[in-house]
């Protein structure tokens, strides 16, 4: 008998940190993409990272996806606002480039749930029913996002947060590992929560906010680092 013939599609991983790992697993495991190769602007072509060569910087994305005909491509970028900025530049030079939903078999996700593009649920992860997660998001290995959350574009839970349900999280907020959200708070857009912090009042736009209860610690821009040095150690 001749062996079926491969009908997974070609996709290109952008970057090649610690996130690239976590989410080359996933793709592996969920079985339904072959990883060609990675795209990053800080190591040499031709390293093999994470398994996999790295076939150029983010410029020759065209030209990569060309030559191998890769129609996918998943963005490997912890860090939220750079997630934005690079899927913005590539659509930018591949304005035809496709952004699966990245699962891990073990991530839980309800029926009624509804998951932007570009998104990455990774192990051990849950999202409750009745959710709105947008484009591009992170939920990550251990963290829950319960019923009737909404998590806007590009915002991200890291490893081992739990929220309640009715929870609002806001386009390029990230919550840091261990938090916790309780029902029916607002965590605005381009705000950073630290790890192991207690949300019990909604938090607005722009801010650093951590301990417990969580409270509002200082302003941030957009693009900024999420926490200096000090504050991780402190938070």
């Amino acid at each position: 008998m001749e062996p079926k013939p491969n009908t997974r599609s070609k996709l290109l991983l952008i970057g090649s940190s610690g996130h690239a790992s976590v989410l080359v697993d996933a793709i592996e495991l969920a079985g339904e993409y072959d990883i060609v190769g990675l795209l990053d602007d800080t190591i040499e072509r031709g390293t093999e990272r994470r398994g996999y060569q790295v076939l150029g910087r983010l410029d020759d994305a065209m030209v990569v996806c060309g030559e191998q005909l890769i129609e996918n491509a998943v963005i490997a970028i912890g860090d939220n606002w750079w997630r934005r900025k690079i899927f913005s530049d590539l659509t930018s030079s591949c304005p035809t480039l496709k952004f699966p939903v990245v699962k891990h078999p073990s991530a839980l996700v309800a029926r009624t749930t509804k998951i932007g593009r570009g998104t990455v649920m990774l192990a051990g992860s849950h999202v409750g029913p009745g959710s709105r997660v947008g484009d591009f998001c992170i939920i990550n290995t251990g963290s829950s996002l319960d019923h009737d959350c909404e998590m806007d574009d590009f915002a991200s839970i890291a490893p081992g947060v739990f929220t309640g349900g009715l929870v609002h999280i806001g386009k390029c907020s990230a919550v840091g590992v261990g938090a916790s959200i309780s029902n029916g708070i607002s965590l605005g857009r381009h705000s950073v929560v630290g790890t192991g912090a207690v949300v019990v009042q909604d938090i607005p736009d722009l801010v650093v906010a951590y301990g417990n209860p969580a409270r509002v610690q200082r302003s941030r821009r957009e693009g900024e680092p999420y926490m200096s040095t000090t504050e991780r150690a402190t938070a």
